[in-house]
């Protein structure tokens, strides 16, 4: 009775031991499976996101595969398509500085993020799992030695896990020690011609505004035009493009002498879109955006005799700048030449000076 009563106690305490030992050690093989950008978080302290835009995609692609070549200490991906190049590479922090000098000479940066943290307290963890870890075997070790021959095949399983837990912890701080000084890089670099966007998406806001515009004609007729017209519209953009539709009306500042034929009135409904030139900041500074731009659309034009209200289609071209940016408020100004495409384009075009102020609603 004695004998069965002592066997079975130690069953149960191999069987508890064993448990305590399978729980770790589940969760250090699910740890193999981990994502690389997991397991750059947890054996790199220094963490790199750089995105680029470029015009020239097949020089810079063929630098940048250059520099990762000469440069990286380990390559995890790296994907090249006629449009785009994706790479994660491990690269010593000391090149961390020409690796931007040269994303920057090649095009624009649209993304140049670092993240650091301390990994001092994994180091610790990983220290204290390692120590318990092999106490455990130690007493398995123990236990083995003097449990009976039933028993050995469950123990000698558990070692196995056991070490084989030990043997991982290890592992992970010799790439915690060999990834000492070095930042993983997680790199992109675009077409702009194929990828104007970076992601094909369209970026829509909601942000309504009014408008000076300010028209000087070239070649007024007496009795017919004003030789100027000023007015203001209100702009809505629909986009952070900048995609646009404004609606105005101008009047003549001077020259209405009466005649029923006179001009009197310009009822202006226009789209427009804004483009920022590839190397001047692509719009991203606070002051001073400088763009070309474009409107298409057309204006109602009314006399003084309120008969022979015509609609005539316009097209402008032109160049702004804006004067400031925010996420909130947009002032930005453009001149351009206003087209009338009709009969009346020689006594109707002109300079258009336009500016405008919007918010966020």
């Amino acid at each position: 009775m004695n004998t069965v009563t002592l066997g079975a106690a130690q069953r149960y305490c191999v069987t508890l031991f064993a448990c305590a030992l399978l729980s770790p050690g589940l969760s250090i093989a699910q740890g193999r499976v981990k994502a690389p950008e997991q397991l750059a978080d947890e054996t790199y302290d220094t963490q790199k996101t750089l995105t680029v835009a470029v015009t020239k995609f097949g020089e810079a692609r063929t630098a940048l595969a250059g520099f990762i070549r000469q440069r990286a200490v380990r390559v995890q991906k790296q994907e090249e398509t006629p449009e785009q190049l994706i790479a994660e590479f491990a690269l010593p922090t000391p090149y961390l500085l020409p690796l931007d000098s040269l994303a920057a000479s090649l095009g624009f940066v649209v993304e140049n993020n670092v993240n650091a943290h301390d990994l001092s307290g994994r180091i610790s963890e990983l220290r204290a799992e390692e120590k318990r870890t092999a106490d455990q075997i130690d007493g398995m070790q123990q236990q083995l030695a003097k449990s009976a021959p039933e028993e050995r095949t469950s123990l000698r399983r558990d070692l196995d896990r056991a070490t084989e837990r030990l043997l991982n912890v290890r592992e992970q701080q010799a790439n915690i020690a060999g990834h000492a000084r070095q930042a993983y890089v997680t790199l992109r670099l675009y077409d702009e011609v194929s990828f104007p966007t970076g992601n094909r998406r369209v970026s829509f806001v909601n942000m309504p505004g009014v408008e000076y515009a300010y028209l000087h004609l070239d070649n007024p007729k007496a009795g017919l035009t004003s030789p100027a017209y000023s007015g203001v519209a209100l702009k809505y953009l629909v986009t952070r493009g900048k995609s646009y539709l404004n609606l105005g009306m101008y009047r003549p500042v001077s020259g209405n002498t009466g005649e029923e034929d006179f001009v009197n009135e310009l009822f202006v409904i226009n789209f427009g879109q804004d483009f920022y030139p590839r190397n001047f900041g692509r719009g991203r500074r606070r002051y001073f955006n400088l763009y070309t731009c474009y409107q298409l659309g057309g204006f109602i034009l009314n006399r003084n005799n309120d008969r022979g209200t015509e609609f005539i289609p316009n097209l402008n071209l032109g160049i702004g700048v804006e004067i400031f940016k925010s996420k909130h408020v947009l002032l930005d100004t453009k001149a351009s030449y206003f087209v009338p495409l009709h009969d009346h384009s020689r006594d109707l075009r002109g300079v258009l000076g336009q500016a405008a102020f919007n918010f966020v609603f």
